[in-house]
Order: C-alpha cells, then sequence, then structure tokens
C-alpha cells in the first residue's frame, strides 16, 4: 500500500489521488515525499483526497517516532517538503475534495484545508492540536484563519483542541459530516455534483479563486517554516514528543534552544 493515482472509470475529467499507507498515514519525509510526487499526476479538473476502503485517516500527522529527535536544520527540511506537498494541492488546476475519514490532525488537516471541499465522519477528529507535542502551528495551518476568523483560529491552535466532524460542518470547515459508513458515499456524492459541471468552467474558475488570494497570507505561510524549524531539538519539543509517545503530561524546563 502507498499512494496511487488512478482516473474514474465513468467520469474521464475526475481523478482519484489515494493515501494508502496504513491506518493512520502518519507523514514522515520520504512519505511527504511520494505524496507531491502523485500530486504531479492528477492533471483533472475535479481531484479526489481519499484514502483506502478499511482505512481510518487521511492523515493522523506527523510521525513523532520519527521527528522527536530531530534537529532546527532537519525539521526546517521536513516543513519545507510539507509546505511544497501540500501547497501543490492547492496550486492543482483543478476543484478539489477531500475525504478525511476518522482523522485529520496536524499536517493532515492542513492538508484537508488546502482542499476546495472536506468531507469528515461526524465523529471525526479534527484539528491543529501541534502545541501540545511542542511545535507551533505553521505554513498551511494559517489557512484556519481564513475559514474560521482570527478568534476562533487561535483558540482552536493556542489550546490544541480537536473537534469532530459535527462541529466543523457546523463551524462550516467541512461540506458534511455522514456517520463513518456513510462517509465514502457522501463523498462520491460531492464529487458527482461537481463532476456534472462543465470542466472547462472548473478549470477557469480554480484560475479566479487563485488570483483572489491574499498574497499577504501566501508570504506569511512560507516565513513561518522558520518559526516551526526553530522548534526542534530544543529541550520542550523533545519532551512534549516523548510525553505524547510515553501517555504522560509533559514536564516542561523552560529551555527553548536547541541543543
Amino acid at each position: 500500500m502507498d499512494v496511487t493515482v488512478d482516473r474514474d472509470p465513468v467520469r474521464e475529467h475526475v481523478g482519484h489521488l489515494t493515501i494508502g499507507f496504513d491506518e493512520l498515514n502518519l507523514l514522515s519525509p520520504d512519505r511527504i515525499d511520494r505524496i507531491r510526487d502523485a500530486v504531479a499526476d492528477v492533471p483533472d479538473e475535479v481531484v479526489v483526497l481519499t484514502i483506502r476502503p478499511g482505512q481510518k485517516a487521511l492523515s493522523a500527522g506527523l510521525d513523532l517516532e520519527w521527528a522527536v529527535d530531530r534537529s532546527s536544520e532537519e525539521g526546517w527540511a521536513m516543513l519545507t517538503e510539507l509546505y511544497e506537498m501540500i501547497q501543490a494541492v492547492r496550486d492543482l488546476e483543478a476543484v478539489t475534495v477531500c475525504g478525511c475519514g476518522q482523522a485529520a490532525l496536524g499536517a493532515g488537516f492542513e492538508l484537508a484545508l488546502a482542499c476546495d471541499f472536506r468531507v469528515a465522519a461526524a465523529d471525526a477528529a479534527l484539528g491543529l492540536p501541534e502545541v501540545r507535542v511542542g511545535l507551533p502551528t505553521v505554513i498551511q495551518g494559517g489557512l484556519l484563519v481564513r475559514h474560521l476568523g482570527l478568534a476562533q483560529a487561535k483558540r482552536l491552535i493556542y489550546l490544541g483542541e480537536t473537534i469532530n466532524g459535527t462541529q466543523a460542518a457546523d463551524l462550516g470547515l467541512v461540506e458534511s459530516a455522514p456517520s463513518a459508513d456513510h462517509h465514502a458515499a457522501a463523498v462520491g456524492d460531492l464529487v458527482e455534483e461537481l463532476a456534472a459541471k462543465s470542466p472547462t468552467a472548473l478549470r477557469w474558475q480554480t484560475q479566479a479563486f487563485r488570483h483572489w488570494r491574499s498574497t499577504g497570507l501566501e508570504a506569511g505561510m512560507e516565513r513561518s517554516i522558520g518559526d516551526g524549524a526553530m522548534c526542534f531539538g530544543t529541550p520542550d519539543q523533545r519532551e512534549a514528543m516523548r510525553a505524547f509517545l510515553d501517555g504522560r503530561e509533559p514536564a516542561f524546563g523552560g529551555g527553548s534552544e536547541p541543543k
């Protein structure tokens, strides 16, 4: 199981990018690169980011087993690759639909936020809980401000809160929040509705939305790579990640300089 790209057998202008590493699709540099390479192979007018049947999560975020002992330089490189991968999704000349499944957290939620539409199971875990593992939310996490407004985004990010699919639907973050059993069908229904539109109109509408973007936010997301990278290698980051992996509360010593 890996990342696959398939053209829809019925709707020829619909492409499916399926992320299928494992149940939680935790992200490491190698996996980030594989997703980015796959994104380059989906030139269709409607693109669906989805998971394999039986899997739970679009992605539960960064692989902390990989990240816990990384240096600032390694963190910088990984965050740059992550930014480029998710930005490649944002830059697709297509309407993008994301099936979040039962979890999209951290970088996985950033990937979902980069899509035009999201569907999540009613009991899904969604959010940007990076602060709980000793990191700030950076790069495409800035899209949450655009989706929710500054006050709501601050609450979710500073507190590291997760919300379920039903709450996300109430906030307008996801298009719908069906039961887990009906998640795939709900994604399919939305794709069917989009695919019925003119492929040419969809393509040009995508260009129009791209022109409407805020250049201030774009520059800010890229510049925030350094903010996240500087946390790697610090005592707080390592303690937070180790505590999370050990299932205990972190004990911070207040240090912030990389070792």
